[in-house]
């Protein structure tokens, strides 16, 4: 250390570079002769393929220009609320605000605001100009968004810019229900919303809750989208997209990213260059348990960590124990503070798209936007996604994953601690519950179609035993 003179410039003369080729040698001779793209090669379930490295050399075969997805990287933490009764829904949304949450997620029964002076009650001394508000399926029709907006007109907030968003989206609510609406009444029903509120939704949470791949969420995502352009251009304007971030880490960041790549594309087509389309991300129900359920919290982590590193503008973490019975004080607390801790002590919102330019992150991107776009012109081919959706495509497509996905569980080649690998003895069975689609349009006609229960690995392999 005597010796040292770090007034000297450092130089890596020692480190001369290494080729791909030589470090693939060295990989072949530990494996003893053995290809390593295929002994190595992850096979993610997820419609992509990864190698075990990356380097630059990777990236000169990249279709897409090495560009960041999203200038900033702040993001909304809004919590869900589901209380029924109005006076309590708002008790518990001011509290959640105090302590620090940045927006609510009003996800209620319809028959909870069945008036003005519900939604008055609901909403009573909360700022809504200065939160993120959002409302959940079963409250996103033409008469709360009216109630709405004359609330925003009494208390002079309407000149304002105004973060609010509805969940209507008839393609996820068919695929619950079987029962889906016509492209008429759908248009009907988006012309008596107005501009002022963010009204659609493409919710490509359902596909993933219903087993869906990553590729298989972009591709249908971007294909329900592109069915809401066909309709009306303007529709870019109040159109936002709700993923649900599952648990394959970097695959999840790449999603995002990838994501927001092809719909930037998409918009082009439309001659559309300034629409800021917003990102939702909730984490994910079909992977949690009941049996092990505080193991919900490390994969809520995780999962919420993929969407804030790829640049989502809202992120919802839903409690550990959401799936199975009624949130408590508590784990509501830990679902809001795993965003707090990522936020102010991990700083996951000080660095925009920090995965740009990793070699790994930006092949994963390329290779998942590749195969999305794939499923994607597949899909407008056979008619677009209205079409495939009536006629059961997107179903059989999402089925088929969803099998292959659960035989993977069954059989343990993939694992889930405490759900197939180190059980708990005493086992809880599991009867999940999940997001409520009703919706209520009676005066409309619905066309049935083939739907699909919504997916929780632990109850599969539950199946038998009980």
């Amino acid at each position: 250390m005597e010796n040292l003179n770090f007034k000297d410039k450092l130089n890596f003369n020692e480190f001369p570079p290494i080729s791909l080729e030589e470090w693939e040698e060295v990989i072949e001779s530990d494996l003893k002769g053995k290809d390593y793209k295929d002994v190595l090669q992850w096979r993610s379930g997820e419609g992509v393929n990864v190698l075990p490295f990356y380097r630059k050399e990777h990236l000169k075969d990249l279709k897409q220009n090495l560009v960041s997805v999203r200038t900033s990287a702040s993001w909304d933490i809004i919590e869900p609320i589901t209380d029924t009764d109005p006076e309590k829904a708002n008790e518990l949304a001011l509290h959640t605000l105090r302590n620090g949450s940045t927006g609510l997620y009003f996800d209620l029964h319809s028959d909870t605001i069945s008036s003005k002076e519900d939604l008055e009650l609901l909403l009573r001394d909360i700022k809504i100009e200065f939160i993120t508000l959002k409302f959940g399926p079963a409250l996103s029709n033409p008469g709360i968004v009216q109630w709405l907006h004359t609330i925003c007109d009494d208390r002079d907030i309407l000149n304002g810019k105004l973060n609010i968003y509805f969940s209507f989206d008839p393609f996820s609510s068919a695929i619950r229900s079987g029962k889906l609406l016509d492209l008429d009444n759908i248009q009907k029903i988006w012309s008596k919303t107005g501009d002022l509120f963010s009204f659609m939704v493409t919710d490509s949470s359902v596909y993933a809750n219903s087993g869906a791949t990553i590729v298989q969420q972009i591709a249908f995502a971007l294909a329900a989208g592109n069915e809401f352009l066909g309709m009306n251009e303007k529709n870019a304007q109040k159109l936002y997209f709700n993923f649900a971030s599952g648990p394959t880490y970097f695959p999840e960041i790449a999603k995002f990213r990838a994501f927001h790549l092809m719909w930037a594309q998409i918009l082009k087509e439309y001659g559309i260059q300034e629409a800021d389309t917003p990102v939702h991300s909730e984490t994910a129900y079909w992977n949690k348990s009941k049996t092990d359920a505080h193991n919900n919290m490390l994969r809520a982590t995780t999962e919420a960590m993929s969407a804030a590193l790829a640049g989502c503008n809202v992120i919802t973490v839903h409690p550990y124990n959401a799936h199975f019975e009624e949130p408590s004080g508590f784990s509501s607390r830990i679902a809001r503070n795993i965003q707090l801790i990522l936020q102010e002590e991990a700083y996951l919102d000080k660095v925009a798209d920090p995965g740009a330019g990793s070699y790994y992150i930006e092949v994963l991107t390329n290779k998942i936007a590749e195969e999305s776009w794939k499923l994607f012109q597949e899909t407008e081919a056979k008619g677009g996604f209205y079409k495939c959706l009536k006629e059961g495509f997107i179903q059989d497509e999402i089925t088929r994953s969803r099998k292959e996905k659960i035989s993977a569980y069954k059989e343990k080649e993939k694992v889930l601690v405490g759900v197939n690998k180190y059980q708990p003895d005493e086992i809880q069975h599991s009867k999940p519950t999940i997001q409520n689609f009703e919706f209520e349009f009676s005066d409309f006609s619905f066309i049935n179609i083939q739907n699909i229960e919504p997916l929780n690995i632990e109850a599969e392999l539950q199946k038998g035993d009980a």
